[in-house]
């Protein structure tokens, strides 16, 4: 098994040698056009990159769209190291076959059942069982004190404002993962994988 990559590790390398050591790379794919790509756009990563878009598509088109974007990058000698997609269950029926989809073509997928807002809110709160996405706003509203939005410019402002929760959110995120195991991602609600994206950006993080 092949040892895993640390940046930390290859940073102080770099320092004690002089060299400098090509930064590792992120391409994120989102569904949402402003949230999702705002917010991961707002890590500030020391030894990576990220190359966060939203596309207003959903499931197996944004796979597809992935793919596509991966690809023209290639044709213009970018490659990245870490492709993911991001999307929600929402009231499509191709969930769990996009998820594999994804993954049989390279993509790892931060899904959340039913939307991206769960991540959000597990900031907060660890809820268990459904609730309909129409009601995250009102909630994250209640704990934010101000109301929710998801015009341009508010993601980034709310990573800042939510980061000091963040290792709650991973361990009530992971808690739900947890409890739904051996349940399809379309039948597991409420349940988000975006937790492992937040991690992976994390140790590029100094």
């Amino acid at each position: 098994m092949s040892a895993r990559y640390n940046p930390r590790k290859e940073h102080s390398l770099k320092r004690s040698y002089g060299f400098r050591i090509p930064k590792k790379s992120f391409l994120i794919v989102c569904e949402g056009e402003n949230t999702e790509p705002e917010y991961f756009n707002a890590f500030r990563l020391t030894s990576a990159t990220v190359k966060a878009v939203g596309k207003g598509l959903g499931t197996m088109s944004l796979v597809k769209e992935a793919l596509a974007i991966k690809k023209t990058e290639k044709a213009k000698g970018k490659t990245f190291d870490y492709c993911w997609v991001v999307f929600d269950k929402d009231d499509y029926n191709d969930f769990d076959e996009a998820i594999a989809y994804a993954n049989e073509n390279g993509f790892n997928v931060a899904y959340s059942n039913q939307a991206f807002e769960l991540w959000f809110l597990l900031h907060f709160n660890l809820h268990r069982g459904p609730l309909h996405r129409s009601k995250y706003a009102d909630r994250l509203s209640k704990y934010l004190g101000d109301p929710y939005s998801k015009k341009i410019g508010y993601a980034k402002k709310l990573y800042q404002r939510i980061k000091p929760l963040e290792q709650t959110a991973i361990q009530n995120a992971e808690t739900l993962f947890a409890e739904k195991a051996g349940v399809a991602p379309s039948s597991a609600e409420s349940s988000t994988t975006v937790h492992e994206l937040v991690k992976r950006l994390n140790e590029f993080i100094d």
